[in-house]
């Protein structure tokens, strides 16, 4: 049985505020290329911040392909079990922050973040925002729900 839309929209909101590392997949140039990042996701849904230093590979990555995953689970709370844990992953593009947003989306991730606030506030660092097109819900093994995000 498919979950209705707002159990799905509840499940992922209960999923990205409970945890605070995603793998983030990014196309390098011959194969996906992944790294561990702290998030922060807006309310809605419809982004998902994270900060990076500019001289990484992950960034250059995105810079040359805007289009990323972010993989969050729940093992930590269901035990590393297979059959009821649960899984999303996020679909979109990236766009960096322009100076308008960029207070107030470091201080949200700062607020989520405590202790990476020197490095969410590096000048080395910058703010990437991935605007979500779809989420891919998979739960108790077998049950797979896709969440598309609407303007």
């Amino acid at each position: 049985m498919t979950p209705d839309r707002s159990a799905m929209q509840s499940a992922i909101e209960g999923l990205l505020n409970e945890q605070r590392l995603a793998i983030l997949a990014t196309v390098a140039q011959e194969a996906p290329y992944c790294n561990l990042v702290s998030f922060t996701s807006s309310d809605d849904l419809h982004t998902i911040l994270f900060s990076t230093p500019r001289a990484t590979s992950k960034y250059a990555n995105m810079m040359r392909n805007p289009n990323v995953s972010l993989l969050v689970d729940d093992r930590m709370r269901s035990g590393f079990g297979l059959k009821s844990g649960m899984v999303v992953t996020a679909m979109g593009a990236v766009e960096l922050s322009g100076p308008e947003d960029d207070g107030a989306l470091k201080a949200r991730h700062a607020a989520r973040h405590a202790d990476l606030k020197d490095f969410i506030y590096s000048p080395e660092c910058a703010l990437v925002q991935v605007r979500v097109a779809r989420y891919i819900l998979v739960s108790s093994l077998h049950e797979t729900s896709v969440f598309e995000i609407t303007s």
